[in-house]
């Protein structure tokens, strides 16, 4: 019976919800079983992860941001200040499709006091909720307040002027995107941004509040700067703190020392006043730094004032002690030269300088100041020579650099040995002058003059170098001679050329001899045709030329070194 009345009961339920089902409209309102189940997982914090990403809270439809962080698109709060973020910003509050700017606020665009969106029934763009909080939780999602096609609530620059939202004061001015002094002006607008009174165009730091000036133009604000104008005298004991020329004002008449032309204001001009900073008095009669005001012996004669009869002259200086003042003296160091001639005249060891380097002529090493040291130099007030190697008094060399002159005259034979430097292989060596082999040896110690291998002594041509002996005694050496015995057999047919009486004869043969009986001729005859021997004697003769020829040549270059090696020692 149980069984039976759970089994009714459970038809009528059936049939209740199937009528009701049957009843409700095909655009009922009611949610899907997956809007259910996913509203009711969702977690109450769920748009909390979106605290750090403002941009990542405006794209979630759940959510929207406010107030520096993401709340539920429905939360209650966002209805109630919304639109308090452009309370500063006129122009992001009139572009926000759920804001409208009245009485200096910005308000929500269906606030009860705006009247002019009284009858406003919230379905135009004016609507709140998920349609709106672009980036900066303004337009709605089809607002696009740059026209750059990217709808602000995805667009991270509305306002398309470089700067992100999220660091743009602001987002939907494009030419403004900071506000240093935080006044509501941009700083591009804001004639003074950093709210310190002073403009930007006369204020050195435009962005410091506490500084507006530089006078010295060294990165420092005046402010913290201990010397603003660089003077090197600090600001707290500068008379002219601002006045790089002037820092000190002791008459304190607000005229600079620098430039006031009477310092202690006595009346007396400082060009006048021995004593320009002392009021008391203008004159210093010995000059010993003390005005008369105030100095016990005014002539610094040795007697106080007190005692002196007169005051009024100081005691005359005598340098030199010989009873002749200074001043009527001519030689006031008497070293024998006139003061009017003397570079020194209160210094009896000195009384010229020739080079002018400060140091008298006596104590400089260098008179001249060429470089060589008066004890080396021949010439020490003459800075083009310093070297006479024949001490004939006039120099090896003279040798001016720009800006100096020499009267001296040039030496052209600077060992006196008779010879011209010019043609002298040593012109600083009296005993030397020829070096025929240019081996830097005189000929006159030489052994082997001219550098052949041969030794002088028994060298038949020593200064030959193709030459070394003369077999003959003919004058002619042996590799000119075509014949160095001398036997009348030319060296090129001699089997011993330089043993005479060794071949008999020679015999020619012409042409039409060449199958002659030879019977006759002994082993001391040579046999040469004739073709042979006429191309053996131009072979002879050529190389007799080439050995002249080369001998010409080398004695002309021979001369040209000596001159070059003249040339290069002056």
């Amino acid at each position: 019976m149980a069984d039976l009345s759970s089994r009714r009961l459970r038809s009528s339920l059936v049939f209740i919800i199937l009528l009701l089902a049957a009843a409700t409209p095909a655009t009922s309102s009611f949610l899907s079983t997956e809007d259910i189940l996913s509203s009711s997982s969702r977690d109450s914090d769920y748009c909390e992860q979106y605290d750090d990403d403002q941009a990542g809270c405006n794209a979630d439809s759940q959510c929207e941001w406010d107030d520096d962080e993401c709340d539920d698109a429905d939360d209650e709060d966002d209805d109630d200040d919304y639109c308090e973020q452009y309370d500063d910003n006129q122009a992001g509050c009139n572009a926000d499709s759920q804001c409208e700017w009245d009485d200096d606020e910005c308000d929500e665009a269906d606030d009860e006091d705006d009247e002019d969106d009284e009858g406003d029934d919230g379905s135009g763009n004016n609507g709140g909720g998920n349609n709106g909080g672009g980036n900066n939780g303004g337009g709605s999602t089809s607002q696009d307040f740059d026209n750059d096609g990217t709808t602000d609530d995805l667009d991270l620059d509305d306002d398309n002027d470089g700067w992100n939202d999220g660091q743009d004061a602001f987002p939907y001015d494009s030419t403004e995107w900071a506000d240093f002094d935080g006044d509501g002006i941009g700083d591009n607008a804001d004639n003074d941004d950093d709210n310190d009174t002073y403009l930007d165009d006369v204020d050195a730091f435009p962005y410091d509040p506490t500084e507006w000036s530089n006078h010295d133009g060294d990165a420092l604000g005046d402010n913290a700067d201990n010397d603003d104008d660089n003077d090197g005298f600090r600001d707290d004991e500068d008379s002219f703190p601002l006045d790089s020329t002037e820092w000190a004002d002791y008459d304190k008449d607000s005229i600079g020392d620098n430039s006031d032309d009477d310092d202690d204001g006595d009346g007396v001009l400082d060009v006048n006043d021995d004593c320009p900073y002392d009021i008391n008095g203008s004159t210093d009669t010995d000059g010993d730094g003390v005005c008369d005001a105030s100095d016990l012996d005014d002539d610094g004669d040795g007697i106080p004032d007190s005692e002196d009869t007169d005051n009024s002259e100081p005691p005359k200086s005598d340098f030199d002690g010989d009873g002749v003042p200074d001043v009527d003296d001519a030689d006031d160091d008497n070293d024998q030269v006139a003061d009017t001639l003397d570079l020194y005249p209160f210094n009896p060891l000195e009384w010229a300088n020739y080079d002018g380097d400060g140091r008298g002529d006596n104590a400089d090493p260098d008179d001249d100041n060429d470089g060589v040291p008066d004890e080396t130099d021949a010439f020490p007030f003459d800075a083009c020579a310093y070297l006479d190697s024949d001490m004939d008094g006039m120099p090896d060399d003279v040798i001016c650099l720009l800006g100096e002159n020499s009267s001296l005259v040039e030496d052209d034979d600077d060992d006196s040995d008779g010879i011209p430097d010019g043609l002298d292989a040593f012109p600083k060596d009296a005993s030397a002058s020829t070096d025929f082999d240019l081996d830097g040896i005189d000929d006159a110690t030489d052994l082997d003059d001219d550098n052949d291998g041969v030794p002088d002594l028994i060298d038949t041509f020593p200064m030959n170098p193709i030459e070394s002996k003369d077999t003959d005694g003919d004058g002619i050496g042996n590799n000119l001679d075509q014949d160095d015995d001398n036997d009348g057999i030319p060296d090129y047919v001699d089997a011993l050329p330089e043993q005479s009486g060794q071949i008999n004869a020679v015999v020619i043969v012409g042409p039409n001899d060449k199958n002659a009986p030879n019977e006759n001729i002994d082993s001391n005859t040579i046999t040469i045709d004739a073709a042979t021997l006429g191309v053996l004697m131009l072979f002879c003769s050529s190389l007799s030329l080439i050995s002249v020829l080369t001998l010409r040549m080398i004695r002309e270059r021979s001369t040209e070194s000596i001159q070059e090696k003249k040339g290069d020692s002056q």
